[in-house]
Protein backbone atom coordinates (compact mmCIF):
# COMPACT_ATOMS: atom_id res chain seq x y z
CA UNK A 1 0.00 0.00 0.00
CA UNK A 2 1.47 3.15 -1.31
CA UNK A 3 0.91 5.77 1.48
CA UNK A 4 2.73 8.75 0.26
CA UNK A 5 5.20 10.06 -2.64
CA UNK A 6 7.58 13.13 -2.93
CA UNK A 7 9.57 14.78 -5.70
CA UNK A 8 11.88 17.50 -6.02
CA UNK A 9 13.95 19.01 -8.44
CA UNK A 10 12.58 17.08 -11.56
CA UNK A 11 11.29 17.79 -14.37
CA UNK A 12 8.65 21.05 -14.13
CA UNK A 13 8.84 20.04 -9.92
CA UNK A 14 11.13 22.76 -8.89
CA UNK A 15 10.07 22.76 -4.64
CA UNK A 16 9.64 18.85 -3.07
CA UNK A 17 5.61 18.21 -3.83
CA UNK A 18 3.58 15.58 -2.28
CA UNK A 19 0.88 13.11 -3.60
CA UNK A 20 -0.85 12.12 -0.32
CA UNK A 21 -2.64 8.34 -0.34
CA UNK A 22 -3.59 8.95 3.90
CA UNK A 23 -7.11 9.93 4.00
CA UNK A 24 -8.24 13.00 6.08
CA UNK A 25 -10.19 13.38 8.73
CA UNK A 26 -13.14 14.81 6.69
CA UNK A 27 -15.86 13.55 6.34
CA UNK A 28 -17.82 12.79 2.92
CA UNK A 29 -21.48 12.57 4.26
CA UNK A 30 -21.87 9.71 2.28
CA UNK A 31 -21.58 6.35 3.91
CA UNK A 32 -21.29 4.26 0.75
CA UNK A 33 -18.65 6.95 -0.48
CA UNK A 34 -16.40 6.71 2.35
CA UNK A 35 -16.50 2.63 2.58
CA UNK A 36 -16.01 2.94 -1.57
CA UNK A 37 -12.60 4.91 -1.20
CA UNK A 38 -10.96 4.26 1.95
CA UNK A 39 -9.29 0.99 3.24
CA UNK A 40 -8.40 0.80 6.93
CA UNK A 41 -5.54 -1.04 7.62
CA UNK A 42 -3.86 -1.56 10.91
CA UNK A 43 -6.13 0.83 12.10
CA UNK A 44 -5.03 3.68 9.72
CA UNK A 45 -7.63 4.92 6.84
CA UNK A 46 -5.74 4.87 3.28
CA UNK A 47 -6.92 6.31 -0.20
CA UNK A 48 -7.67 3.34 -2.69
CA UNK A 49 -7.82 6.15 -5.28
CA UNK A 50 -6.57 9.60 -6.56
CA UNK A 51 -7.23 11.80 -9.69
CA UNK A 52 -5.09 14.81 -11.04
CA UNK A 53 -6.53 17.29 -12.60
CA UNK A 54 -4.92 20.39 -14.27
CA UNK A 55 -4.49 22.45 -17.67
CA UNK A 56 -2.51 20.90 -20.09
CA UNK A 57 1.59 21.14 -19.82
CA UNK A 58 0.72 22.21 -15.65
CA UNK A 59 2.58 18.77 -14.61
CA UNK A 60 0.34 15.82 -14.33
CA UNK A 61 2.23 13.86 -16.20
CA UNK A 62 5.46 14.81 -14.61
CA UNK A 63 4.50 13.90 -11.67
CA UNK A 64 3.68 10.08 -12.82
CA UNK A 65 6.69 10.06 -14.78
CA UNK A 66 8.68 10.72 -11.41
CA UNK A 67 7.12 7.32 -9.82
CA UNK A 68 8.06 5.51 -12.86
CA UNK A 69 11.62 6.79 -12.35
CA UNK A 70 11.63 5.67 -9.22
CA UNK A 71 10.15 2.75 -9.25
CA UNK A 72 12.68 1.86 -12.46
CA UNK A 73 15.31 2.81 -10.43
CA UNK A 74 14.77 0.35 -7.87
CA UNK A 75 13.81 -2.57 -10.30
CA UNK A 76 16.45 -1.77 -12.63
CA UNK A 77 19.39 -0.26 -11.19
CA UNK A 78 21.71 -2.56 -10.75
CA UNK A 79 21.02 -4.08 -14.10
CA UNK A 80 20.89 -1.40 -16.60
CA UNK A 81 24.23 0.65 -16.44
CA UNK A 82 22.64 3.68 -18.34
CA UNK A 83 19.37 4.13 -16.37
CA UNK A 84 20.67 6.91 -13.70
CA UNK A 85 22.31 9.07 -16.33
CA UNK A 86 19.28 8.83 -18.73
CA UNK A 87 16.75 9.44 -16.01
CA UNK A 88 18.48 13.24 -15.05
CA UNK A 89 16.48 15.59 -15.64
CA UNK A 90 16.66 18.19 -13.42
CA UNK A 91 14.15 21.32 -12.91
CA UNK A 92 16.20 23.88 -15.41
CA UNK A 93 14.18 27.07 -14.80
CA UNK A 94 16.11 28.30 -11.98
CA UNK A 95 19.68 29.36 -11.55
CA UNK A 96 20.08 26.41 -9.27
CA UNK A 97 18.00 23.52 -11.01
CA UNK A 98 20.52 22.55 -12.94
CA UNK A 99 23.55 21.69 -10.34
CA UNK A 100 21.17 20.23 -7.58
CA UNK A 101 20.36 16.55 -6.91
CA UNK A 102 16.81 15.26 -8.25
CA UNK A 103 15.10 14.30 -4.99
CA UNK A 104 12.70 11.26 -4.79
CA UNK A 105 11.22 9.62 -1.20
CA UNK A 106 8.01 7.09 -1.04
CA UNK A 107 6.37 5.75 2.45
CA UNK A 108 4.62 2.24 2.21
CA UNK A 109 2.85 -0.19 4.20
CA UNK A 110 4.70 -3.74 3.65
CA UNK A 111 3.77 -6.51 5.18
CA UNK A 112 1.93 -4.45 7.66
CA UNK A 113 5.57 -2.44 8.60
CA UNK A 114 5.59 1.47 7.10
CA UNK A 115 9.10 2.13 5.51
CA UNK A 116 10.16 5.02 3.90
CA UNK A 117 13.09 5.08 1.49
CA UNK A 118 14.08 7.20 -0.91
CA UNK A 119 17.46 8.88 -3.11
CA UNK A 120 18.73 11.69 -4.71
CA UNK A 121 20.23 11.61 -8.29
CA UNK A 122 22.74 13.96 -9.18
CA UNK A 123 23.36 15.74 -12.45
CA UNK A 124 25.97 13.89 -13.52
CA UNK A 125 23.64 10.28 -12.72
CA UNK A 126 25.56 9.41 -9.90
CA UNK A 127 23.78 8.67 -6.57
CA UNK A 128 24.28 11.57 -4.01
CA UNK A 129 21.97 10.29 -1.26
CA UNK A 130 20.27 7.27 -0.13
CA UNK A 131 18.17 6.26 3.18
CA UNK A 132 15.73 3.57 4.59
CA UNK A 133 14.02 4.28 7.64
CA UNK A 134 11.37 1.95 9.39
CA UNK A 135 10.10 0.23 12.57
CA UNK A 136 11.60 -0.32 15.21
CA UNK A 137 10.82 -1.19 18.55
CA UNK A 138 9.10 1.89 19.67
CA UNK A 139 9.53 4.81 17.17
CA UNK A 140 10.82 5.05 13.40
CA UNK A 141 14.55 4.26 12.87
CA UNK A 142 17.23 3.97 9.99
CA UNK A 143 18.15 1.33 8.50
CA UNK A 144 20.88 2.83 6.53
CA UNK A 145 21.83 5.88 5.29
CA UNK A 146 24.34 6.90 2.25
CA UNK A 147 25.87 9.63 1.18
CA UNK A 148 27.93 9.43 -1.90
CA UNK A 149 30.25 6.47 -0.78
CA UNK A 150 29.80 6.90 2.46
CA UNK A 151 27.04 4.05 4.41
CA UNK A 152 26.02 4.00 7.93
CA UNK A 153 24.00 0.66 8.06
CA UNK A 154 22.07 -0.17 11.86
CA UNK A 155 23.00 -3.79 11.86
CA UNK A 156 20.02 -4.54 14.40
CA UNK A 157 17.41 -3.57 12.09
CA UNK A 158 19.22 -4.08 8.63
CA UNK A 159 21.76 -7.12 9.36
CA UNK A 160 21.19 -8.23 5.45
CA UNK A 161 23.21 -4.84 4.74
CA UNK A 162 26.61 -6.27 6.41
CA UNK A 163 29.63 -8.27 4.74
CA UNK A 164 28.49 -7.27 1.18
CA UNK A 165 31.17 -7.08 -1.49
CA UNK A 166 30.73 -3.25 -1.97
CA UNK A 167 33.23 -3.40 -4.43
CA UNK A 168 30.74 -4.49 -6.71
CA UNK A 169 27.89 -1.65 -5.75
CA UNK A 170 28.56 0.62 -8.89
CA UNK A 171 27.48 4.91 -7.91
CA UNK A 172 24.93 5.03 -10.36
CA UNK A 173 23.25 2.08 -8.72
CA UNK A 174 20.95 2.16 -5.63
CA UNK A 175 22.35 -0.26 -2.80
CA UNK A 176 18.77 -1.10 -1.97
CA UNK A 177 18.71 -3.11 -5.24
CA UNK A 178 22.28 -4.10 -4.19
CA UNK A 179 21.05 -5.65 -1.21
CA UNK A 180 18.36 -7.14 -3.31
CA UNK A 181 20.50 -9.01 -5.28
CA UNK A 182 22.23 -10.70 -2.26
CA UNK A 183 18.52 -11.73 -1.42
CA UNK A 184 18.44 -9.45 1.62
CA UNK A 185 14.69 -9.74 2.44
CA UNK A 186 13.32 -6.37 3.76
CA UNK A 187 15.07 -4.77 0.48
CA UNK A 188 14.51 -7.85 -1.64
CA UNK A 189 10.60 -7.24 -0.22
CA UNK A 190 10.60 -3.50 -1.75
CA UNK A 191 12.36 -4.56 -4.79
CA UNK A 192 9.61 -7.40 -5.48
CA UNK A 193 6.59 -5.15 -4.53
CA UNK A 194 7.92 -2.02 -7.12
CA UNK A 195 8.44 -4.39 -9.88
CA UNK A 196 5.58 -6.51 -9.69
CA UNK A 197 2.87 -4.15 -8.02
CA UNK A 198 3.50 -0.90 -9.29
CA UNK A 199 2.56 -0.51 -12.93
CA UNK A 200 -0.34 0.46 -15.30
CA UNK A 201 -0.99 2.47 -18.39
CA UNK A 202 1.77 4.91 -18.31
CA UNK A 203 4.87 5.43 -20.46
CA UNK A 204 7.89 4.43 -17.92
CA UNK A 205 11.86 4.26 -18.67
CA UNK A 206 12.40 2.60 -22.34
CA UNK A 207 13.87 -0.19 -20.84
CA UNK A 208 9.86 -0.47 -18.98
CA UNK A 209 8.43 0.09 -22.67
CA UNK A 210 10.99 -2.61 -23.79
CA UNK A 211 9.57 -5.12 -21.62
CA UNK A 212 5.85 -4.12 -21.98
CA UNK A 213 6.43 -4.99 -25.95
CA UNK A 214 8.04 -7.93 -25.12
CA UNK A 215 5.03 -9.28 -23.83
CA UNK A 216 3.01 -7.90 -26.33
CA UNK A 217 0.27 -5.34 -25.48
CA UNK A 218 -1.91 -7.48 -25.04
CA UNK A 219 -0.20 -10.18 -22.91
CA UNK A 220 -1.46 -10.18 -19.97
CA UNK A 221 -5.47 -10.50 -21.25
CA UNK A 222 -4.23 -13.02 -23.96
CA UNK A 223 -2.80 -15.03 -20.75
CA UNK A 224 -6.13 -15.44 -19.47
CA UNK A 225 -7.29 -16.71 -22.77
CA UNK A 226 -4.73 -18.97 -22.62
CA UNK A 227 -5.59 -20.27 -19.24
CA UNK A 228 -9.06 -21.11 -20.71
CA UNK A 229 -10.62 -18.04 -18.51
CA UNK A 230 -12.17 -16.25 -22.07
CA UNK A 231 -15.48 -16.53 -20.16
CA UNK A 232 -13.82 -14.09 -17.58
CA UNK A 233 -12.92 -11.33 -20.38
CA UNK A 234 -16.14 -12.22 -22.37
CA UNK A 235 -17.88 -10.57 -19.09
CA UNK A 236 -15.58 -7.85 -18.74
CA UNK A 237 -16.17 -6.59 -21.84
CA UNK A 238 -19.65 -7.23 -21.74
CA UNK A 239 -19.85 -4.92 -18.61
CA UNK A 240 -18.32 -2.10 -20.87
CA UNK A 241 -21.17 -2.35 -23.34
CA UNK A 242 -19.14 -4.77 -25.69
CA UNK A 243 -20.60 -8.19 -26.61
CA UNK A 244 -18.77 -10.57 -28.29
CA UNK A 245 -19.06 -14.52 -28.35
CA UNK A 246 -15.48 -15.42 -28.51
CA UNK A 247 -11.81 -14.76 -28.22
CA UNK A 248 -9.37 -16.65 -30.71
CA UNK A 249 -5.83 -16.11 -30.70
CA UNK A 250 -3.69 -16.71 -33.82
CA UNK A 251 0.10 -17.49 -34.00
CA UNK A 252 1.73 -14.95 -36.70
CA UNK A 253 5.36 -16.98 -35.90
CA UNK A 254 7.00 -18.12 -32.38
CA UNK A 255 7.23 -14.66 -31.20
CA UNK A 256 3.76 -13.26 -31.32
CA UNK A 257 0.09 -13.49 -31.68
CA UNK A 258 -2.85 -11.80 -33.35
CA UNK A 259 -6.09 -11.18 -31.43
CA UNK A 260 -9.70 -11.93 -32.75
CA UNK A 261 -13.07 -11.11 -31.38
CA UNK A 262 -15.93 -13.30 -32.54
CA UNK A 263 -19.20 -11.52 -33.19
CA UNK A 264 -22.70 -12.53 -34.35
CA UNK A 265 -23.90 -12.48 -38.32
CA UNK A 266 -27.38 -11.45 -38.67
CA UNK A 267 -29.73 -11.44 -41.02
CA UNK A 268 -32.86 -8.86 -41.36
CA UNK A 269 -34.99 -9.67 -38.74
CA UNK A 270 -32.01 -9.40 -36.71
CA UNK A 271 -31.70 -13.12 -36.10
CA UNK A 272 -28.38 -14.80 -35.20
CA UNK A 273 -26.74 -17.11 -38.45
CA UNK A 274 -23.45 -17.32 -38.32
CA UNK A 275 -20.36 -15.65 -36.60
CA UNK A 276 -17.19 -13.53 -37.76
CA UNK A 277 -14.01 -12.50 -36.08
CA UNK A 278 -12.81 -9.00 -36.32
CA UNK A 279 -8.83 -8.18 -35.58
CA UNK A 280 -8.71 -6.29 -32.91
CA UNK A 281 -5.55 -4.21 -33.97
CA UNK A 282 -7.65 -3.45 -37.33
CA UNK A 283 -11.34 -3.70 -36.83
CA UNK A 284 -11.99 -2.32 -33.59
CA UNK A 285 -11.91 0.82 -31.95
CA UNK A 286 -9.26 2.61 -29.39
CA UNK A 287 -11.66 2.38 -26.85
CA UNK A 288 -12.16 -1.18 -27.54
CA UNK A 289 -8.50 -2.25 -28.14
CA UNK A 290 -7.68 -0.12 -24.40
CA UNK A 291 -10.09 -1.63 -22.32
CA UNK A 292 -8.76 -5.39 -23.77
CA UNK A 293 -5.80 -4.56 -22.43
CA UNK A 294 -6.54 -3.70 -19.37
CA UNK A 295 -8.61 -6.38 -18.30
CA UNK A 296 -5.39 -8.32 -17.87
CA UNK A 297 -4.20 -5.87 -16.03
CA UNK A 298 -6.63 -5.24 -13.54
CA UNK A 299 -7.92 -8.28 -13.57
CA UNK A 300 -4.25 -8.96 -12.08
CA UNK A 301 -4.08 -5.57 -9.91
CA UNK A 302 -7.29 -6.91 -8.21
CA UNK A 303 -6.06 -9.98 -6.80
CA UNK A 304 -2.39 -9.27 -5.86
CA UNK A 305 -3.13 -5.67 -5.00
CA UNK A 306 -0.27 -2.69 -5.42
CA UNK A 307 -0.92 0.24 -7.62
CA UNK A 308 -1.97 1.10 -11.20
CA UNK A 309 -0.96 4.21 -12.68
CA UNK A 310 -2.93 5.88 -15.62
CA UNK A 311 -1.96 8.82 -17.69
CA UNK A 312 -5.04 10.65 -19.40
CA UNK A 313 -7.56 7.46 -18.16
CA UNK A 314 -10.55 9.25 -20.04
CA UNK A 315 -8.31 9.30 -23.02
CA UNK A 316 -10.68 6.91 -25.59
CA UNK A 317 -13.16 6.09 -23.20
CA UNK A 318 -16.61 7.23 -22.91
CA UNK A 319 -17.34 8.77 -19.71
CA UNK A 320 -19.97 5.79 -18.42
CA UNK A 321 -17.40 3.45 -19.22
CA UNK A 322 -14.67 5.56 -16.90
CA UNK A 323 -16.69 5.54 -13.49
CA UNK A 324 -17.13 1.71 -14.57
CA UNK A 325 -13.43 1.33 -14.54
CA UNK A 326 -13.38 3.89 -10.94
CA UNK A 327 -16.04 2.01 -9.39
CA UNK A 328 -13.87 -1.58 -10.23
CA UNK A 329 -11.38 -0.26 -7.82
CA UNK A 330 -14.30 0.74 -4.99
CA UNK A 331 -15.83 -2.33 -4.98
CA UNK A 332 -14.18 -4.91 -2.38
CA UNK A 333 -15.99 -7.79 -3.22
CA UNK A 334 -13.75 -7.18 -6.98
CA UNK A 335 -11.05 -5.31 -5.69
CA UNK A 336 -10.06 -7.76 -2.93
CA UNK A 337 -6.66 -6.70 -2.56
CA UNK A 338 -7.43 -3.16 -1.61
CA UNK A 339 -5.54 -2.34 -5.14
CA UNK A 340 -4.56 1.48 -5.44
CA UNK A 341 -5.52 3.60 -8.50
CA UNK A 342 -3.65 7.03 -9.56
CA UNK A 343 -4.81 8.41 -12.90
CA UNK A 344 -4.51 11.83 -14.51
CA UNK A 345 -7.71 13.29 -16.37
CA UNK A 346 -9.54 16.49 -17.91
CA UNK A 347 -13.00 14.30 -17.34
CA UNK A 348 -14.52 16.38 -15.05
CA UNK A 349 -17.84 14.10 -14.69
CA UNK A 350 -15.10 11.95 -11.94
CA UNK A 351 -15.51 15.42 -10.09
CA UNK A 352 -18.82 14.12 -8.09
CA UNK A 353 -18.89 13.95 -4.09
CA UNK A 354 -21.38 10.74 -5.06
CA UNK A 355 -18.36 9.21 -6.56
CA UNK A 356 -15.32 10.26 -4.85
CA UNK A 357 -14.73 12.31 -1.64
CA UNK A 358 -12.55 15.99 -1.27
CA UNK A 359 -9.30 14.52 -0.79
CA UNK A 360 -8.55 12.48 -4.17
CA UNK A 361 -8.64 15.15 -6.46
CA UNK A 362 -5.33 16.84 -6.63
CA UNK A 363 -4.13 19.12 -8.62
CA UNK A 364 -1.67 20.45 -10.43
CA UNK A 365 -0.85 24.13 -11.45
CA UNK A 366 2.33 26.56 -12.63
CA UNK A 367 3.39 29.37 -10.56
CA UNK A 368 5.09 32.70 -12.03
CA UNK A 369 8.59 30.64 -11.85
CA UNK A 370 6.71 28.17 -14.13
CA UNK A 371 7.34 24.95 -11.53
CA UNK A 372 4.47 23.05 -10.77
CA UNK A 373 3.09 22.97 -7.41
CA UNK A 374 0.44 19.98 -5.91
CA UNK A 375 -2.14 20.55 -4.11
CA UNK A 376 -5.47 18.72 -3.00
CA UNK A 377 -8.81 19.62 -2.89
CA UNK A 378 -9.08 18.99 1.04
CA UNK A 379 -6.35 21.95 0.91
CA UNK A 380 -8.55 24.06 0.15
CA UNK A 381 -10.86 25.95 2.52
CA UNK A 382 -14.04 26.57 2.53
CA UNK A 383 -14.99 23.95 0.35
CA UNK A 384 -18.09 22.00 0.93
CA UNK A 385 -17.70 17.95 1.37
CA UNK A 386 -21.15 17.94 -0.78
CA UNK A 387 -20.39 20.93 -3.08
CA UNK A 388 -20.39 20.65 -6.91
CA UNK A 389 -16.63 19.85 -7.62
CA UNK A 390 -16.97 20.22 -11.57
CA UNK A 391 -18.73 23.12 -11.19
CA UNK A 392 -16.71 25.02 -9.31
CA UNK A 393 -13.31 23.46 -10.55
CA UNK A 394 -14.37 24.44 -13.94
CA UNK A 395 -14.94 28.29 -12.57
CA UNK A 396 -12.15 28.80 -11.67
CA UNK A 397 -12.63 28.59 -7.56
CA UNK A 398 -9.89 25.61 -7.57
CA UNK A 399 -7.25 27.36 -9.87
CA UNK A 400 -5.22 24.68 -12.12
CA UNK A 401 -6.85 25.88 -15.07
CA UNK A 402 -5.23 26.63 -18.62
CA UNK A 403 -4.96 30.64 -19.11
CA UNK A 404 -6.00 30.79 -22.33
CA UNK A 405 -5.33 34.18 -24.85
CA UNK A 406 -7.52 35.29 -27.80
CA UNK A 407 -4.53 36.03 -29.67
CA UNK A 408 -6.13 34.14 -33.00
CA UNK A 409 -9.17 36.21 -32.34
CA UNK A 410 -7.52 39.36 -32.69
CA UNK A 411 -8.20 40.85 -35.89
CA UNK A 412 -4.80 41.56 -37.72
CA UNK A 413 -3.78 45.27 -39.02
CA UNK A 414 -4.79 43.97 -43.05
CA UNK A 415 -8.43 42.73 -41.73
CA UNK A 416 -9.31 45.52 -39.35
Amino acid sequence: MIIQFTAGNYSSFDQRQTLNFRATVLDSLNEKVENANVANIEGERFLKIIGVYGANASGKSNLLRSMALFREMVVQSMISEDLAVRSVNPFRQSPTGPKEPSFFQIVLLLENKKLRYGFTLNTDGKIGSEWLYGPAAKNETFYFKRKGDTFEVNEEWFPEGYSLPMENLRDDALYLTFCSTYNGPISRSIRVFFASKVNGEVSFSRVARRGIASGGVYGLTNRLVETGQEELILKWLKEAGLNYKGVVLKEIDEFSKRTFLIKHVYDEEGNSVGETQMDLNTDESEGTKKFYMLIGKLHRKFIDGGLFIVDEIDSNFHPSLLQKIIKLFQNPEINQANAQLLFTSHDTNLMDPELMRRDQFYFTEKNICDSTRIYSLADLKGIRNNADFARQYLAGMYGALPMLGNYLEEPTEEGS
